[in-house]
């Protein structure tokens, strides 16, 4: 179980909230052992010392097993000493339910128990509490009935205690996700900056195309892509300015496919794309004197999301099959996170080209 200390401070400084519908829960629990034949009490007095005595025993019950015994054994996963101390807790709890009924109840009111078999022939205390017919009247009665309030308790706490930890789970992944995109943006933010860097020294005409395809680049990855999700049309608008920018720098060296088709406007996390994008521009053309290719498809359909990145390798050029790019690292950190048992990732690496293959499948995700 999860302990923290803002969990703690929470239990101590119990809000409103929490008072009232604890102050409602034990007002049910009262209603609910006095049953519907309320009538047969003698007197207000009466309904609530007998009525009263059981849900102070139930509440001394839920008090023992919720602040002490899930602590200090359930908690710690000592499972079997839980069972065996909640059972004598409530053993303990029953006893003293028939010890009060038979010292004080009964003689109080006597009207009310007039009818019962074991008042009108009492066979003594020991009888109540030590006979065969005591061992079943406290399994199959007191028990269950001191541990009823208990039970739904514990059930309460749990809930809250699961939803706690999927929402630290759920700032940590925004958290791992955010120090992600740090890692990414930089990177494609050098790529691009090298190719207009390589392109002022040229002074080529095309700079002002350049500087502009950049621009609505940098203004996407700064201020729109922000959110977890965005529509998979501007990620095909980021992913065409980005080849535009590659065609232009590598000139004739690089020829480009790039062909999309969207049968289902699917959201889809952002930059996530570009990584393969990146990696097959950065490697087809290292060291290559002849014309490099890369041929991208892209299919969106009502249940996943098809994207096909293909690269030529320069001859003689070294890559290392063991060891992914940092941009594949971080995509597939990615997916792990935001389509956990959702996507697939295969590589097709051959002497002369190489193939990304990634699958989202968004009716699980």
């Amino acid at each position: 179980m999860l302990n923290s200390p803002n969990n703690a401070t929470n239990i101590v400084s119990m809000p409103n909230g929490t008072r009232l519908w604890l102050l409602a829960f034990w007002i049910l629990v009262f209603l609910l052992n006095m049953g519907p034949h309320w009538e047969n009490y003698a007197s207000i007095k009466e309904i609530v010392e007998t009525i009263g005595s059981i849900v102070l025993l139930q509440g001394a019950v839920a008090f023992v097993t919720l602040k002490l015994l899930v602590p200090k054994l359930l908690d710690k996963d000592r499972t079997v000493l839980f069972i065996v101390a909640l059972l004598g807790v409530l053993l303990v709890g029953a006893y003293t339910v028939i010890a009060i009924r038979y010292i004080y109840i009964e003689p109080s009111y006597p009207k009310t128990y007039q009818n019962l078999w074991y008042v009108t022939e009492d066979q003594g205390i020991e009888y109540r509490l030590f006979s065969f017919w005591a061992v079943k009247y406290i399994i199959f009665s007191k028990m269950p009935q001191l541990f009823f309030p208990t039970a739904v308790l514990m059930a309460r706490q749990f809930y809250k205690k699961q939803s706690y930890i999927l929402e630290l789970k759920e700032q940590k992944n925004l958290a791992e996700l955010a120090a992600l995109k740090n890692q990414l943006n930089p990177h494609f933010i050098f790529n691009t900056l090298n190719n207009l860097y390589l392109l002022a020294l040229k002074k080529s005409d095309q700079t002002p195309l350049v500087i502009e395809k950049l621009a609505d680049i940098l203004d996407y990855v700064v201020y729109r892509c922000n959110e977890r999700y965005v529509s998979l049309n501007s990620e095909i608008t980021l992913i065409q300015n980005y080849l535009d920018l590659e065609c232009i720098r590598k000139s004739e060296k690089l020829k480009v496919s790039f062909a999309s088709e969207i049968n289902h406007p699917h959201s889809i996390a952002p930059l996530l794309l570009l990584n393969l994008v990146e990696n097959a521009c950065k490697h087809s053309t290292s060291n290559e004197l002849n014309s490099a290719f890369v041929d991208i498809t892209l299919i969106s359909n009502s249940d996943a999301i098809t994207f096909e990145v293909k690269n030529s390798i320069p001859e003689h050029s070294v890559i290392n099959k063991e060891t992914p790019s940092v941009g594949l690292t971080n995509m597939t950190k990615q997916l792990e996170m935001l389509y956990p048992n959702a996507f697939s990732l295969t590589i097709d690496h051959t002497k002369d080209s190489y193939k990304a293959t990634l699958t989202l499948n968004m009716e699980a995700s």
